[in-house]
Protein backbone atom coordinates (compact mmCIF):
# COMPACT_ATOMS: atom_id res chain seq x y z
CA UNK A 1 0.00 0.00 0.00
CA UNK A 2 1.06 3.12 -1.34
CA UNK A 3 0.10 5.73 1.79
CA UNK A 4 0.24 9.70 0.44
CA UNK A 5 -0.12 12.27 3.09
CA UNK A 6 -1.34 15.88 1.52
CA UNK A 7 -0.65 18.52 4.08
CA UNK A 8 -1.91 21.86 2.59
CA UNK A 9 -1.20 25.19 3.32
CA UNK A 10 -2.13 28.45 1.68
CA UNK A 11 0.76 30.17 -0.35
CA UNK A 12 0.92 33.88 0.62
CA UNK A 13 1.21 36.33 -2.70
CA UNK A 14 4.81 37.10 -2.32
CA UNK A 15 7.74 35.98 -4.13
CA UNK A 16 9.64 34.93 -0.83
CA UNK A 17 7.07 32.38 -0.10
CA UNK A 18 8.86 28.75 -0.55
CA UNK A 19 5.95 26.91 -1.43
CA UNK A 20 5.88 29.08 -4.96
CA UNK A 21 8.93 27.79 -5.32
CA UNK A 22 8.63 24.36 -5.26
CA UNK A 23 9.08 21.80 -8.84
CA UNK A 24 7.60 18.61 -7.83
CA UNK A 25 4.48 19.69 -5.71
CA UNK A 26 1.02 19.65 -6.16
CA UNK A 27 -1.19 22.87 -5.85
CA UNK A 28 -4.76 24.20 -5.78
CA UNK A 29 -6.68 26.92 -6.79
CA UNK A 30 -9.84 27.76 -4.54
CA UNK A 31 -12.86 30.30 -4.83
CA UNK A 32 -12.20 33.36 -2.53
CA UNK A 33 -15.61 32.26 -0.19
CA UNK A 34 -16.79 29.10 -0.71
CA UNK A 35 -14.89 25.70 -0.20
CA UNK A 36 -14.77 25.08 -3.54
CA UNK A 37 -11.71 23.71 -5.63
CA UNK A 38 -11.50 25.24 -8.73
CA UNK A 39 -8.43 23.79 -10.22
CA UNK A 40 -5.90 20.97 -9.17
CA UNK A 41 -2.69 20.71 -10.71
CA UNK A 42 1.03 19.53 -10.52
CA UNK A 43 4.17 20.94 -10.94
CA UNK A 44 7.00 18.95 -12.31
CA UNK A 45 9.70 20.23 -13.76
CA UNK A 46 9.34 23.66 -12.97
CA UNK A 47 7.99 25.64 -10.24
CA UNK A 48 4.24 26.27 -8.53
CA UNK A 49 4.59 29.68 -9.81
CA UNK A 50 5.52 29.58 -13.12
CA UNK A 51 2.73 26.93 -13.95
CA UNK A 52 0.30 29.75 -12.21
CA UNK A 53 1.66 32.23 -14.62
CA UNK A 54 0.81 29.99 -17.23
CA UNK A 55 -2.71 30.08 -16.97
CA UNK A 56 -3.85 32.58 -19.12
CA UNK A 57 -7.04 31.11 -20.49
CA UNK A 58 -7.94 29.60 -17.07
CA UNK A 59 -8.09 32.70 -15.95
CA UNK A 60 -10.08 34.67 -18.68
CA UNK A 61 -12.50 31.55 -18.52
CA UNK A 62 -12.70 31.70 -14.60
CA UNK A 63 -13.67 35.69 -14.92
CA UNK A 64 -15.53 34.81 -17.70
CA UNK A 65 -17.91 31.64 -17.29
CA UNK A 66 -17.65 32.17 -12.98
CA UNK A 67 -17.29 36.07 -12.38
CA UNK A 68 -14.63 35.24 -9.50
CA UNK A 69 -12.08 38.17 -10.20
CA UNK A 70 -9.67 36.57 -7.40
CA UNK A 71 -8.74 33.34 -5.90
CA UNK A 72 -6.79 31.33 -3.10
CA UNK A 73 -4.09 29.44 -3.66
CA UNK A 74 -2.83 26.20 -1.84
CA UNK A 75 0.11 24.11 -2.08
CA UNK A 76 0.78 20.76 -0.48
CA UNK A 77 3.46 19.59 1.08
CA UNK A 78 4.08 15.92 0.68
CA UNK A 79 4.93 12.76 2.62
CA UNK A 80 4.89 9.28 1.69
CA UNK A 81 5.09 5.62 3.57
CA UNK A 82 8.26 4.41 4.48
CA UNK A 83 10.09 2.40 1.23
CA UNK A 84 8.10 4.76 -1.07
CA UNK A 85 9.42 7.34 -3.13
CA UNK A 86 7.84 10.99 -4.98
CA UNK A 87 7.92 9.64 -8.43
CA UNK A 88 6.06 11.44 -11.68
CA UNK A 89 4.44 8.80 -11.96
CA UNK A 90 3.48 9.06 -8.34
CA UNK A 91 2.57 12.40 -8.44
CA UNK A 92 0.86 12.14 -11.70
CA UNK A 93 -1.60 9.13 -10.13
CA UNK A 94 -2.10 11.46 -7.06
CA UNK A 95 -3.01 14.28 -8.73
CA UNK A 96 -5.47 12.45 -11.50
CA UNK A 97 -7.05 10.72 -8.25
CA UNK A 98 -8.22 13.99 -6.82
CA UNK A 99 -9.61 15.79 -9.92
CA UNK A 100 -11.63 12.25 -10.65
CA UNK A 101 -13.41 12.53 -7.30
CA UNK A 102 -13.37 16.22 -6.79
CA UNK A 103 -13.96 17.09 -9.75
CA UNK A 104 -12.93 20.75 -9.96
CA UNK A 105 -14.70 23.41 -12.32
CA UNK A 106 -11.15 23.94 -14.14
CA UNK A 107 -10.11 20.72 -14.68
CA UNK A 108 -10.85 18.63 -18.29
CA UNK A 109 -8.69 15.69 -18.02
CA UNK A 110 -9.56 12.85 -15.35
CA UNK A 111 -12.38 13.96 -14.63
CA UNK A 112 -14.35 10.45 -15.61
CA UNK A 113 -11.48 7.76 -16.84
CA UNK A 114 -8.09 7.48 -15.50
CA UNK A 115 -5.72 4.62 -14.73
CA UNK A 116 -5.79 3.31 -11.41
CA UNK A 117 -3.56 2.71 -9.04
CA UNK A 118 -4.87 -0.18 -6.50
CA UNK A 119 -2.74 0.46 -3.63
CA UNK A 120 -3.18 3.88 -3.02
CA UNK A 121 -4.62 5.97 -0.32
CA UNK A 122 -4.58 9.56 -0.37
CA UNK A 123 -4.72 11.89 3.00
CA UNK A 124 -5.72 15.09 2.40
CA UNK A 125 -4.28 17.45 5.93
CA UNK A 126 -4.02 21.00 6.36
CA UNK A 127 -6.16 23.88 4.44
CA UNK A 128 -7.63 21.05 2.26
CA UNK A 129 -11.48 23.07 1.78
CA UNK A 130 -13.78 20.11 1.22
CA UNK A 131 -15.01 17.78 3.99
CA UNK A 132 -14.07 14.98 2.16
CA UNK A 133 -10.38 14.21 2.87
CA UNK A 134 -9.44 10.61 2.50
CA UNK A 135 -9.30 9.06 -1.10
CA UNK A 136 -8.83 5.51 -1.91
CA UNK A 137 -8.10 4.29 -5.25
CA UNK A 138 -10.49 1.49 -6.01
Amino acid sequence: MIDVVLDWRFVENRDDDPRWHYSRALYAYLSPRRREVLYIGKADGCSVKRRWMEKDAFWRDLECDRRLQSHRVIVADISISDGCRLTRELLADVESLLICVVKPWGNIQCRSTRIQRADLIVRCRGSWPITKRTFRDE
